[in-house]
């Protein structure tokens, strides 16, 4: 009888872009994680990178025969960017799981074993935490950001309330992905993966939201004040596809400062006593985080986040509203 290849239960599954500061400290990441041997895959997408990206990999993989880079160069019907670099790689995935990261990322040892572990029948997508790492008070601030959101999204997504994915950091059966039509089979978005986790469990599927150390990525931050509101604006157009109340506790926190501010000329008793529950709620749920992800050098930021919060909030949606198109990795979008 012929020797048929072994088929890899898991495919991680990169889009790359003009990633050449980063590609390799992501394939290094992979390279390093715990699995069996012959059980997993790598499949790099190219999307028409105009640095060395392409030359980075190809030199990277030239002798790991389970990694393979694609060069994306049409796209498939409706689909642009990102979404259409994931929806080719799925196609040509062999893996039974699909795990999702992005090129600037670098995910922990354990990734697949916890990720993996966690990923049942019953439930088709899962969520790990992803931290942006810097060395500057801007790019720690941004820390407590995602950390306070994401811890936010975990303890709510822990009552069964669906609330997003992260692409950056994701697995998802092969059986909810193909049930759904997969990203070649949803309308285009600039989040994605938000788009691609709503029609999962809207199927029926189950989720989770991880908050541990075995599922905690690390990302670059964002350099200049621009990209940082270019980035809040795209979060916020996936945002708005949330049911109505999440969008306007969502909003409602952004527009904190103003909205006291208005109420206080009213009833300052009350403007005093919402903005305390706030910075109660605010402080337990980042002290929650903090202990869960043991990032305990990250709290002298945490305490300059409320006026962080303060600020840039009212300035992002002030950004979003802007009348203008959105752009992200070289690419606009209107």
């Amino acid at each position: 009888m012929p020797v048929t290849e072994p088929q890899p239960v898991i495919s991680i599954l990169i889009a790359a872009r003009n990633e050449e500061s980063c590609i390799l400290d992501c394939l290094i990441a992979i390279d390093q994680l715990h699995h069996a041997p012959n059980t997993v895959e790598v499949i790099i997408g190219n999307d028409q990178s105009t640095d060395q990206t392409r030359q980075l990999v190809m030199q990277f993989i030239a002798d790991k025969p389970t990694y393979r880079l694609i060069d994306v160069t049409l796209a498939l019907t409706g689909l642009r960017g990102k979404a259409n670099v994931l929806a080719q790689l799925a196609q040509q995935a062999r893996g039974q799981l699909l795990f999702f990261t992005d090129a600037d990322t670098q995910v922990p040892v354990e990734w697949l074993t916890e990720m993996g572990r966690q990923l049942t029948a019953k439930t088709g997508i899962i969520t790990g935490v992803t931290l942006p790492e810097g060395a500057t008070i801007f790019h720690k601030l941004q820390t407590i950001d995602w950390l306070y959101n994401l811890t936010l999204t975990h303890i709510i997504s822990s009552l069964g309330i669906p609330v997003t994915a992260m692409g950056n950091n994701m697995a998802v059966s092969r059986v909810a992905y193909e049930a759904v039509g997969g990203y070649a089979s949803l309308p285009f978005s600039v989040t994605e993966d938000y788009s691609l986790f709503r029609t999962i469990i809207a199927k029926g599927y189950g989720f989770r939201n991880i908050l541990d150390t075995n599922v905690l990525a690390h990302t670059k931050p964002v350099t200049s004040v621009r990209t940082f509101f270019q980035q809040r604006k795209r979060w916020m157009r996936g945002a708005t596809q949330l049911p109505l109340w999440m969008v306007v506790s969502l909003f409602g926190q952004y527009l904190t400062l103003p909205l006291l501010l208005m109420l206080a000329l009213f009833s300052p008793v009350l403007a005093v006593a919402l903005y305390l529950m706030r910075l109660f709620v605010q402080t337990f749920v980042i002290s929650f985080g903090i202990s869960r992800l043991r990032r305990t050098s990250l709290w002298p930021y945490a305490l300059l986040f409320e006026p962080y919060q303060l600020i840039i909030g009212p300035l992002a949606v002030l950004f979003y509203l802007l009348p203008t198109g959105l752009e992200w990795k070289g690419r606009r979008y209107e």
